[in-house]
């Protein structure tokens, strides 16, 4: 019942930035922006149809901001990701997850906790957090949240290896990870 209602709502709403995977073929999460999110030089929606973000979109200092995210699947690498803001908290409204999450940091090695997040459950997130969720139930089960994002912080986000202790941002994460068409890295 909750998750109809909040494809209804989300229907209501102007298109989400939606992001894919690494590859670019599979919709990871959709982020509804509900206060404070970016913007366009010329006022316009910042974002297309297929949830791309439009040429030159702007993303403003802002002390937070809302959204509302539908996680269309969970997170595919082992590694766990950190994000850019200050602080974020996740109200969980439908759906759920396993997640995992490093405790200690990771110059001593670091261990990771696994954890059920609920509808109902707030999950707190500090910048140098690192996570990575597993969805609830059985595939093509998705799970929305409420999440309040801080300021962002200087650095940008990134991924962790557990196995290795290995931090890498983001960009060149993504960058080592890429599949190429032809089937190689």
């Amino acid at each position: 019942m909750m998750q109809g209602a909040l494809v209804e709502l989300a229907a209501s709403l102007p298109a989400p930035h939606v992001i894919y995977d690494r590859a670019g073929f599979s919709p990871y999460l959709s982020r509804y922006y509900l206060k404070n999110g970016p913007t366009m030089p010329d006022g316009s929606h910042p974002f297309a149809a297929d949830g791309t973000p439009k040429e030159g979109i702007l993303d403003p200092d802002r002390p937070y901001a809302v959204f509302l995210h539908r996680f269309h699947r969970g997170d595919d690498e082992p590694e766990l990701h950190s994000h850019p803001w200050e602080w974020g908290v996740s109200l969980i409204l439908s759906g759920g997850y396993l997640e995992e999450r490093r405790r200690g940091a990771p110059e001593r090695g670091g261990s990771v906790i696994v954890r059920t997040v609920r509808p109902g459950h707030v999950n707190v997130l500090r910048a140098h957090d690192y996570h990575r969720v597993t969805l609830l139930g059985a595939s093509g089960t998705e799970t929305w949240s409420l999440f309040l994002a801080g300021p962002r912080t200087g650095a940008d986000w990134g991924f962790w290896n557990r196995s290795t202790g290995r931090l890498l941002p983001w960009r060149e994460f993504i960058r080592e990870k890429r599949i190429s068409p032809f089937g190689g890295a």
